[in-house]
């Protein structure tokens, strides 16, 4: 009986009370926020959604609510509630917008003013993505260009730009450009592991002015963790198929108004296919502090290593139909290190001025040994390799049946041996950023200003070594040597007019830079050098950039619009020629480089927000984007007269909760890109199609019936045995593609009218389900990728190696299922199993590299399991 006196005498002295815990600005609700009682200092935190529960004591006084960034709350206790409802919290005026992270289910960022898509911290939890490509590819608008997998070197194309290495894309972590070197070489050889990303963000439309300089199709900002508000070690183990496994360990916490977080992540994989492991090592630290109540500082240090047996040469179409997981090149290895550090330091000297100091730093370095490769026919690949390499590398041929135009790569044996080639590049970049924003009123309305400018460096050193002694050797013979530097000073200036329910924002930005480049290797052949500035091939110019941005606010919604000019800065491919009246050539002795950014006037207007009372949440954008001054359109495909490219299309996300109740959710989860694209004008080189590309049957006669059909729009080039020389013939025959050495194209109207730009589809699309029930999440994932051309001259037909060809549509399927659970009193777990493309059916992902390579494949099964705790 006393027993029973007790437990009823303690379930009537508590209450179990509870309540949600938001963002006073825009009702996003706060993970991990820390909710205390006191006295006593008992505690607990909000769950992924910003919930809570908590019991109280009839003597417990008040909650005090705590989250990093924002001003703490009290809640006085006297009359104990058992429900809370929502709990605002108001963010600090120090707190930094680059590391914010919501939870909120919206898939969209209020703040930017444009189109843009946010992927939640609940969304990267239950996917578990084994790479950041994985996650990108639901996002409207976003194409990704298969690789290895792994999104080591991501391929991201957003809105119909060249998606190979993200070129044409600004990559960001944490609101700092993270390519190795952003202007001279913003290919994306660095990319956060997924496991630390806790947010990602894709923005486009005319806010992106704010970022650069690759502004002219979208940008993706990776943000990592905050430091946790309670103290906590966090571990992570995930385990899969193909030896998959990773590690994360954390530990951090906010002792009075400093946070800090230590990380550590390690990443090891075999490989879909034979030789192509991936080994990484990511450390990290950070400390976000309010210095007081006008003053906030950010730091963050990270180091990222990685060793890969990462290749450019994949498969023919032969290889990719016999056995896809098939990789014979077995001694290329890609090594990398990269340093980088970013200092922010805001400081408000009133409540309606804010500076915002940011240094930024990073040194990159990375070594590609690759080996050098050969095409050779299925049937005489035993007699090229000889018996012992046949025997360990292609056994797979044995006793198989070739055709004439069954090819396979295989390592270039010259003298018996194989040989190999290094290309070694060493980045070092660093930059300080001012940023001033003032409130003031305009028209006698709420008015905000902004202002950026950014001091920005750039070094680049370009090295290319030959190794002919063995394909394991890794030092050689340096055949090139090339060295770049660049000064930028680049700003903006931004103004947000309130009219009522009408927002106007006006921004400009303004770009200067000064780079060169010296070619080391043959200014070393110059007795006469004076100094080290000899050789040096300049290139300065200035660009202005416009925009405006229209914003109407309704009751649950918004309708928005922007028109702005975007650039893409003339990086190391083309950054050192020289244009007359359109057309590109290198530069001769006296000539003045005068290359400028590729330019483009984009166009947007869509509505977001949410319909039936939150029930449905979504954004649809259409978007039109007209480029110009185009050069660099894909591997070896180049503007000898400079381009104009439109694409345009319309992007869909929606949100919508099929049913929600006694703690049962059901969402509906869909995606959709429609897009078209057309080359408006130019002329083209392809530097590969006669050169390295091994036609099939149906590509010489494609390629055949394209030119009779249009005999104008091709300048086709031939060497019948007395030189290269223009074919002037009406048309061409089988005789003549046997002879042809080069081959231009002209777009627009007086060439060809109808054709696409690359690793462009039409339809882009992913649709799924998700599934929560108390500590239960699951869900599944339908991905569809439509047909699309490879290259500018729309080749239907696949080309005998692979390097040419329309990629078929694809369909790939993914499952999660997630386990949230308490072990004892302070151990939060979560248990989940992931599959990654179920069906495992393997589809074309790209041809990457083109002739250097064929056909990427994709669509591999890979299974995942794993453990997450926090204690």
């Amino acid at each position: 009986m006393l027993i029973f006196f007790i437990v009823g005498f303690v379930c009537h002295s508590q209450k179990l009370v509870k309540g949600k815990v938001v963002d006073a600005a825009d009702g996003q609700p706060l993970l991990g926020a820390q909710i205390v009682v006191e006295p006593g200092g008992r505690g607990t935190l909000t769950d992924d959604y910003g919930q809570f529960d908590i019991l109280i004591n009839k003597d417990d006084r008040f909650l005090l609510i705590k989250y990093l960034g924002y001003e703490q709350k009290e809640i006085n206790l006297s009359n104990i509630k058992l429900n809370f409802g929502t709990i605002a919290l108001t963010r600090s005026n120090t707190t930094l917008d680059e590391v914010i992270v919501s939870a909120s289910p919206k898939n969209f960022k209020s703040e930017f003013v444009g189109s843009n898509f946010r992927i939640n911290p609940v969304t990267l939890q239950n996917i578990n993505p084994v790479s950041t490509e994985e996650v990108l590819r639901t996002v409207p608008g976003v194409n990704i260009v298969g690789d290895m997998g792994l999104s080591n070197r991501p391929n991201i194309s957003i809105r119909g730009s060249w998606g190979r290495r993200s070129k044409k894309v600004l990559l960001m972590e944490d609101g700092t450009p993270s390519a190795p070197a952003p202007y001279i070489a913003p290919g994306a050889y660095y990319n956060p592991v997924s496991d630390r990303i806790t947010s990602i963000e894709v923005y486009k439309g005319a806010d992106l002015l704010k970022y650069g300089p690759n502004n002219m199709y979208g940008a993706v900002n990776y943000i990592t963790a905050l430091p946790p508000q309670k103290p906590t070690v966090r571990v992570k183990l995930t385990g899969g198929q193909r030896n998959y496994a990773s590690g994360l360990f954390s530990y951090g916490g906010t002792w009075n108004q400093v946070g800090g977080l230590v990380e550590g992540v390690y990443k090891k994989f075999d490989g879909y296919t034979d030789n192509s492991s991936v080994e990484i090592l990511n450390l990290n630290a950070k400390i976000f502090a309010q210095l007081s109540e006008n003053q906030s500082l950010y730091f963050k240090v990270s180091g990222q290593f990685e060793d890969n047996q990462a290749s450019l040469s994949s498969q023919t179409p032969y290889t990719f139909e016999t056995d896809a997981t098939q990789n014979p090149l077995d001694a290329d290895q890609f090594t990398m290190r990269r340093y980088g550090v970013d200092i922010i330091h805001k400081w408000l000297p009133n409540t309606n001025l804010s500076f915002t100091t940011k240094v930024y730093a990073s040194d990159f370095e990375r070594d590609w040994w690759r080996q050098v490769t050969a095409k050779v026919r299925a049937s005489e690949v035993l007699d090229y390799v000889g018996e012992n390499i046949f025997t360990d590398r292609y056994g797979y041929l044995a006793g198989k049946a070739f055709g004439d135009e069954d090819y396979v790569i295989v390592g270039r044996v010259q003298d018996g041996r194989e040989s190999t080639t290094d290309s070694r590049w060493i980045y070092r970049v660093s930059g300080l950023k001012e940023t001033i924003k003032s409130k003031w009123k305009a028209f006698n309305a709420p008015s905000s200003f902004e202002t950026g400018i950014n001091l920005h460096r750039e070094t680049f050193k370009d090295v290319f070594l030959v190794a002919d002694s063995s394909r394991w050797a890794r030092s050689g013979r340096t055949t090139k040597d090339l060295w770049y530097r660049l000064w930028s000073v680049n700003g903006y200036v931004r103004n947000e007019f309130n009219f009522g329910k009408f927002l106007v924002v006006p921004i400009i930005r303004f770009e200067h830079v000064d780079m060169y480049r010296q070619d080391l290797m043959a200014l070393a052949q110059n007795p006469n050098l004076q100094s080290t500035s000899d050789g040096r091939e300049p290139n300065v110019y200035n660009q202005f950039l416009p925009g405006i941005s229209l914003n109407m606010q309704l009751k649950e919604s918004e309708l928005f619009g922007s028109v702005y000019e975007g650039m893409i800065a003339p990086s190391k491919v083309f950054g050192f020629l020289v244009e007359q009246n359109g057309v590109v050539t290198n530069p001769l002795a006296g000539q003045s480089i005068n290359i400028k950014p590729e330019l483009s006037w984009n166009k947007e207007l869509g509505w977001r927000g949410s319909l039936l009372n939150n029930c449905v949440q979504g954004q649809v954008t259409y978007f039109h984007n007209a480029s110009r001054n185009f050069y660099a359109g894909g591997r070896n495909e180049l503007f000898t007269e400079l381009g104009k490219i439109n694409v345009h299309g319309l992007e869909m996300a929606l949100n919508l909760e099929l049913f929600n109740t006694k703690g049962h959710q059901l969402h509906f989860l869909g995606n959709l890109t429609y897009m078209q694209s057309k080359v408006i004008e130019g002329k083209l080189e392809d530097k590969d199609l006669f050169s390295q590309v091994i036609h099939s049957a149906a590509t010489q006669n494609e390629y055949i019936q394209k030119v009779n059909a249009n005999r104008d729009a091709f300048e086709v080039y031939v060497d019948e045995g007395g030189g290269e020389s223009l074919l002037t013939d009406a048309t061409i025959n089988t005789t003549d593609f046997n002879t042809i050495t080069k081959s231009v194209i002209t777009f627009g109207d007086a060439g060809i009218s109808d054709a696409e730009a690359p690793y462009t589809p039409k339809i882009n699309m992913s649709l799924g389900l998700s599934y929560d029930w108390m500590g239960l999440s699951s869900g599944f994932n339908v991905h569809h990728v439509g047909k699309q051309f490879t290259e500018f001259h729309n080749f239907i037909s696949e080309s005998a190696d692979g390097a040419i060809g329309e990629l078929p549509s694809f369909t790939t399927v993914d499952a999660y299922v997630n386990y949230d659970f308490t072990i004892g009193n302070k151990t939060d777990a979560t248990v989940y199993v992931n599959g990654k493309n179920i069906t495992n059916k393997l589809y074309r992902a790209s041809r990457l590299n083109r002739a250097t390579s064929g056909i990427f494949a994709g669509g591999f099964r890979q299974v995942i399991f794993g453990i997450n705790l926090k204690i």
